[in-house]
């Protein structure tokens, strides 16, 4: 059985019980996760999570997803991008990523400044990106914002990279999917900032429109399939066995889906662009290569983990991640049927259906892996019993049921115009379960830590 002890951790890796030691950082960086946790949930319940649902709300009211300002979308989206999912992945790394490698965490004083550059990008680029028409300075104000979270992305990066390279441990496929979702945080906010300023300076609505068409879903796809699912695939590994008792993906198989995944990435990214710029329908078919090849790498690094068993260990924690890979499942198989969905519905391209893929992997892949994992880690390092919390199952199901309602009506909308009316109706239901989850994650990690566990529900870490 695993134990936790004299500032050492130790986590059950595999069904051999190989065990790999994982060393402590110095007692002033094992708070920080709380602060970037804490300001991650501020930011969904604010400008994220509540300001989208708002916005999905004037959409159905106006009937037409063009309904409401694309600025206002933008604002909204990159304050879920840096401000929720940024924040808790740089909370995750700088807890348990210098754990992982068995290394001192590289220059720790930048991580409050890590977290002031993020926080306040956030708040400068929505100010600037909402008053864009009526205040002069709209546009230095976004960028000003971008700024801070350009440098937020390369310092948190440069860290973890200089960590994993004075670290002990062996340079595993786990540690693969993490340096690449380094890299693409990285270029994503290089791009990000790109696109900002070009549509905040866009002279006509043509011009606005062309640079929305061409950017727009690169920039998604370096987020989401670059950083995101680089980053989850890579904490996935380690944990998931770890936590659950599920088998290790092997090196080879796992180097394979490592390769692919970043190659599948750059390849979407690459021939969007191309086709944009040649305007060659002929060229956008080949992005069916790509996006099968990040399905594979799924696949290839996911299936040994048998998800759809029961685990050695049940959590409380486990109904969310096994519950966000069905959704990774659904938004790849939704995406590699886009071809089909555009010819049965004769349009040339449908924002509904693409919107519901995105929303499948942010909200339902993303966002229930988030509240997994952290429904398993905060308990566990503030040495509480998991027989002492909540099964979570309240909001496990208004998340799920506020996503399934977003992914299916908005799909629905093609076809059934009235559908608009309800997908107002869809965040309710999800930011009610963020709200129940965030008050228990809140008190749990502001509270008085009982001390160190010595239980096997908060031990395996």
């Amino acid at each position: 059985m695993t134990s936790l002890d004299m500032g050492t951790i130790k986590a059950r890796v595999s069904p051999q019980e190989t065990c790999v030691a994982i060393e402590c950082v110095p007692p002033g960086t094992d708070r920080l996760y709380r602060w970037f946790f804490s300001a991650a949930i501020t930011v969904m319940l604010t400008a994220g999570g509540t300001w989208g649902g708002w916005l999905l709300w004037e959409i159905g009211v106006a009937g037409k997803f063009t309904g409401v300002s694309v600025h206002a979308i933008n604002a909204h989206g990159q304050a879920q991008i840096y401000g929720w999912m940024g924040l808790f992945i740089m909370g995750f790394g700088y807890h348990v990523l210098p754990r992982f490698w068995r290394g001192a965490l590289a220059m720790p004083r930048l991580a409050p400044i890590v977290l002031g550059s993020v926080v306040g990008g956030v708040l400068v680029r929505t100010l600037g990106m909402v008053t864009l028409g009526s205040w002069p300075a709209a546009v230095p104000t976004a960028l000003a914002g971008c700024l801070l979270q350009v440098g937020a992305s390369v310092a948190f990066a440069g860290q973890m990279v200089l960590t994993c390279r004075r670290g002990k441990t062996p340079f595993r496929p786990e540690s693969g999917f993490l340096m690449g979702a380094m890299g693409w945080f990285v270029l994503m906010s290089l791009l990000d900032t790109f696109h900002t300023y070009t549509t905040m300076i866009a002279a006509t609505r043509d011009e606005l429109l062309w640079y929305i068409a061409t950017y727009q879903a690169p920039l998604r796809d370096m987020q989401i399939h670059g950083l995101a699912l680089c980053m989850i695939l890579g904490i996935s590994s380690r944990m998931i066995p770890a936590f659950y008792g599920r088998p290790v993906t092997p090196p080879c198989r796992g180097w394979w889906a490592v390769g692919m995944l970043n190659a599948a990435v750059l390849g979407e990214v690459s021939i969007f662009l191309v086709y944009r710029f040649t305007d060659n329908h002929v060229i956008a078919a080949f992005l069916m290569v790509p996006w099968l090849a990040i399905a594979a790498a799924v696949v290839l690094q996911v299936w040994p983990w048998k998800l759809w068993q029961a685990p050695r260990h049940p959590d409380r924690s486990d109904k969310f991640i096994r519950m966000a890979y069905a959704w990774l499942a659904l938004s790849l198989s939704m995406l590699l049927l886009l071809p089909v969905y555009q010819a049965a519905v004769q349009i040339p391209f449908s924002h509904a259906y693409y919107g519901a893929i995105r929303h499948a992997i942010t909200v339902g892949f993303v966002s229930l892996m988030i509240l997994g994992m952290s429904a398993r880690f905060v308990p566990a390092i503030r040495g509480i019993p998991a027989q002492r919390l909540s099964r979570l199952w309240g909001p496990f199901l208004l998340v799920n049921l506020g996503c399934l309602m977003r992914v299916s009506m908005q799909t629905l909308t093609d076809w059934y115009p009235p559908a608009y009316a309800v997908i107002g109706g869809c965040a309710v239901f999800e930011i009610a379960g963020f709200t129940w989850w965030a008050a228990e994650l809140l008190s749990i990690m502001w509270r008085r830590p009982l001390g160190r566990a010595k239980h096997p529900q908060a031990s395996s870490i």
